[in-house]
């Protein structure tokens, strides 16, 4: 089977937990022995190429969503037997393209409620691509919260798969209260940087480290520099590497959470949230 994804997010390096979620699904069939394929853009700058990622065959493609023939193009050149579009699409181009090049073979995954085209936590409202979602030959979420939502607001079920993210057990225990660093992943407006900034400048005698995200802006990095307690890190492969590093995981979104994967993470390797 050959499948292809569809997101406006990075995919090389992931840069969340929608990307990180739909990854764990892609690692698994890909260890089945399926065919699968990303289509997305670069974390940043003028990047287009094609990489290979433990299997998986990555294009990226600087501004993507500016750039819609390529999604169709794409489509035409693979001939996937399944369109997976991921909800990191707020201007709905992708959903558009799938429903336009594969309609009948493309599957909607529903992560952040910000970036659905209905709802009330919607950023940008737009019925008619609400409506495409509808022809979709299934809609997929990771968690049974997401399931009502997508019933209450679009009148559709859908499926609830959890991603294989967490690793196996045992898990390794990684908790160190009295050492590591306070961590605050993807530090931004939505994800309340302005609590994290204000306990670093109140507490100026704990380190505290910003995993830096897809939220995260040139003035986020700014506010953060100005601290001396408070150190950057890029993102990782292997979100363990961080953890390693944490005393604590500081989680104060101050939007509607989709599913806040981070929490799960860390609570299974003995780190307090």
């Amino acid at each position: 089977m050959r499948v292809l994804l569809l997101a406006n997010a990075s995919y090389e390096p992931p840069r969340g937990g929608s990307t990180r979620s739909n990854l764990a699904w892609l690692r698994e069939m890909v260890a089945a022995g399926h065919e699968c394929h990303v289509l997305c853009p670069p974390a940043s700058g003028d990047i287009n190429d094609r990489v290979e990622v433990n299997g998986l065959s990555i294009r990226r493609v600087a501004d993507l969503a500016r750039n819609l023939h390529i999604v169709d193009e794409e489509i035409s050149a693979l001939n996937p037997d399944w369109v997976l579009v991921s909800s990191e699409d707020v201007g709905g181009g992708l959903l558009r393209a799938a429903h336009r090049c594969a309609l009948g073979r493309f599957v909607y995954i529903a992560h952040t409620p910000q970036f659905f085209p209905f709802g009330p936590e919607s950023w940008n409202p737009d019925p008619s691509a609400a409506a495409l979602i509808r022809d979709a030959n299934a809609v997929v979420v990771i968690g049974e919260h997401m399931a009502g939502y997508l019933r209450e607001h679009l009148n559709v079920d859908a499926h609830v798969i959890h991603p294989p993210i967490y690793g196996k057990p045992p898990y390794p225990q990684l908790g160190k209260f009295a050492q590591g660093g306070v961590l605050m992943v993807n530090p931004c407006a939505v994800k309340g940087i302005t609590i994290f900034l204000e306990l670093a400048a109140r507490l100026p005698q704990i380190p505290f480290m910003a995993l830096a995200g897809w939220g995260t802006t040139s003035d986020d990095r700014a506010a953060m520099s100005k601290l001396p307690n408070v150190r950057i890190l890029e993102s990782v492969p292997d979100i363990n590497d961080v953890l390693a590093q944490t005393s604590i995981l500081l989680m104060p979104s101050v939007w509607y959470e989709g599913f806040g994967l981070i929490a799960m993470e860390s609570m299974l390797r003995g780190i307090p949230v």
